[in-house]
């Protein structure tokens, strides 16, 4: 694809009149272009009504305007009276059914009761109303404030408490999901503008058109490598995106794929200088369902997620980069990585593995990626310094155990057996031919006197001795007893 041959930059939302939001016109202009369902998250004063109504003002559209949480059917439908033949149910018209529009917006519709919700589904989804297909239908809209956070039971002050999530299966339709900033978070330019010209609402949609025409044609000649790579970045995103939390179903991954396109098609008829890769990482942020169900979306997880995939696209099916990420087991993975050179997986790619995989393990585990990883970093450039520095923090603390002479002890009771298993574990494991004998030992010792922990000491040295194989895979797996 190629970009217009005007060669200056357009600002769609600009041209209503609405500021601080530039950075949604990529968005914007590619829900217009492929007529995908476009959900705005925002607080109250936002402009979300107002984006929307003047999108479809300016294009002329014959425009709806619900409130979900009051509407009724008959809103949608008109008035059911039996038919001449009283064999089945017609409608009477009213001005402001849905028959005839154009555009619809369903506005909070996270205070929606659940039966309402359902009877939404099909319009968003199909452009049905009772399976009937609403043909003129080009646009669905929404909006809502954020709803109430999942995550925690603690609420602010300030928190939406009549906004609840939406129903998963509801919140996966909407292709486009985007949160609207706050005016206190905009810079004072923008705001300055806001209060000048915010107010104004009239104008011409000749431009909007031109670049709806624009991004439609530039949508078209999408080339079949392009495609091909877009088919490859989400395949991508699926393992790493579930790990982090946030899975995505096969719906919502070709969807992606769809997004992608029509994102970089607006950022080209627009003269953004944003490259396919960059229209996947917006089309990725503002993508995820997991925002209409309260869960945070942090954008450094994100950049994260969208590196690697922006790695993983293109390699072969055979590539080490797509065998590491296809690892389900963190440490596995850091082993799989230890195989690949630096160039293929730099230092910081590299000390993001290590310390997911760190933060994801259980203390007595933490001792034992420090022990057997450390002494392979220490001849290797792989990690930072702030990532070798939290590795080496459980090993500290047993340094500090080993270098005391006696150590005074006192179990209680309610452990009394737990110190005698462990007791009976290191003697076994002294004697035997396990990697660093002594060192794990001590280990079992600290975990017990210093870190207070509960844990089973033959499922620790089994795992302890997994690891090794692992990570050392030219030594010949010792047994531990």
């Amino acid at each position: 694809m190629s970009k217009n041959p005007s060669s200056k930059q357009s600002f769609l939302l600009r041209s209503l009149n609405l500021y601080g939001l530039d950075h949604l016109d990529p968005i914007i202009l590619a829900s217009l272009t492929d007529g995908q369902p476009l959900l705005l998250i925002g607080r109250h004063g936002t402009a979300k009504s107002e984006l929307l109504n003047r999108l479809a003002s300016a294009l002329g559209l014959r425009h709806r305007h619900y409130n979900a949480s009051l509407i009724a059917f008959d809103d949608l439908l008109g008035f059911p009276v039996p038919n001449p033949e009283k064999n089945a149910l017609t409608y009477l018209r009213t001005d402001g059914d849905l028959w005839d529009a154009e555009s619809v917006f369903l506005d909070e519709i996270s205070r929606c009761r659940p039966e309402h919700q359902n009877k939404l589904f099909s319009i968003i989804h199909e452009r049905r109303v009772q399976g009937l297909l609403l043909d003129k239908l080009r646009y669905r809209w929404s909006a809502m404030n954020p709803p109430i956070s999942l995550e925690g039971l603690e609420e602010h002050e300030d928190a939406y408490q009549g906004s609840l999530p939406l129903d998963p299966a509801l919140a996966d339709r909407f292709p486009y999901i985007v949160e609207i900033p706050d005016f206190n978070d905009m810079n004072a330019a923008c705001r300055r503008s806001i209060i000048s010209k915010g107010g104004c609402a009239d104008v011409d949609g000749a431009s909007i058109q031109g670049w709806i025409d624009s991004a439609s044609a530039q949508r078209k000649n999408i080339s079949s490598q392009e495609s091909e790579w877009i088919g490859d970045y989400v395949n991508a995103l699926v393992l790493p995106l579930k790990k982090a939390g946030w899975p995505i179903s096969g719906r919502r991954a070709v969807v992606l794929s769809k997004t992608i396109a029509s994102i970089h098609a607006a950022c080209l008829a627009l003269n953004w200088k944003d490259s396919l890769k960059d229209a996947a990482f917006i089309a990725l942020k503002w993508g995820l369902p997991q925002r209409v169900k309260g869960e945070r979306i942090t954008v450094s997880k994100l950049n994260s997620i969208h590196k690697a995939a922006l790695q993983a696209a293109g390699q072969p099916q055979d590539s080490p980069l797509l065998k590491i990420q296809a690892e389900s087991n963190p440490v596995k993975r850091i082993a799989l990585a230890l195989q690949v050179s630096k160039s293929a997986i730099p230092r910081i790619e590299f000390s993001q593995l290590v310390t997911d995989a760190y933060a994801g393990l259980s203390v007595p585990e933490r001792y034992l990626l420090s022990r057997q990883l450390l002494p392979i970093l220490a001849t290797k450039d792989r990690v930072t310094a702030s990532t070798y520095e939290l590795l080496s923090k459980p090993l500290l603390k047993l340094k500090q155990f080993t270098e005391q002479g006696t150590h005074n002890l006192s179990v209680h009771r309610n452990r009394a057996s737990e110190w005698d298993r462990l007791v009976r574990k290191v003697s076994r494991v002294s004697k035997s031919n396990a990697y660093n004998t002594p060192q794990l030992c001590n280990i079992l010792y600290t975990l017990f006197t210093v870190e207070n922990e509960n844990f089973d000491p033959t499922l620790l040295v089994k795992t302890d001795r997994l690891w090794h194989g692992w990570l050392h895979p030219g030594e010949p797996c010792k047994e531990a007893a």
